[in-house]
């Protein structure tokens, strides 16, 4: 190994639409984007020019159509979002030896109610909130359509690698 580094900063959504039951529906893997937000987020945290440390880490979809971009500050039409208590981070050590870290953020939606209509959900970000401020879209992606209906949970795995 020459010491360089070259594992960049990185995240993969998992989407699983459940049943009520929690039998597996359908499931998709989708890379993101990391937003410029989020990449100073990451720089300010590290030396600590931020006034407050995270307190609420929340996956947002919404109905947008158009591509992430790095200045994306928000999604395109937000319609939900659904909170994670207890992200986790983790050291993985690779198969040739090198390791990298893993932030993971959990969320479930829950069911719309039963009287509202499909929603065709096509973008999602993960928000991260420091103490009284404004959420901060850390990230942002565009998928094919899934629709979201009220027989159904909508299960979101975010890993982000360093």
């Amino acid at each position: 190994m020459n010491g360089k580094e070259t594992q960049g900063m990185n995240g993969v959504l998992t989407l699983e639409l459940l049943n009520l039951d929690g039998t597996l529906m359908e499931r998709r893997k989708v890379p993101n984007l990391i937003t410029i937000a989020g990449k100073k987020l990451v720089a300010e945290l590290l030396m600590g020019r931020v006034n407050a440390l995270p307190i609420r880490w929340a996956i947002a979809v919404g109905t947008g159509t158009t591509q992430p971009m790095p200045g994306n500050v928000k999604l395109d039409h937000q319609v939900d979002d659904a909170m994670d208590t207890a992200p986790k981070v983790e050291e993985i050590t690779l198969g040739d030896g090198s390791s990298l870290v893993r932030a993971t953020v959990t969320a479930t939606l829950a069911p719309p109610p039963a009287q509202s209509t499909v929603q065709p959900l096509t973008e999602a970000g993960i928000l991260v909130t420091l103490g009284t401020g404004a959420p901060i879209l850390f990230n942002r992606v565009r998928f094919e359509e899934v629709n979201r209906g009220s027989n159904m949970v909508m299960k979101m795995t975010w890993e982000i690698s360093f």
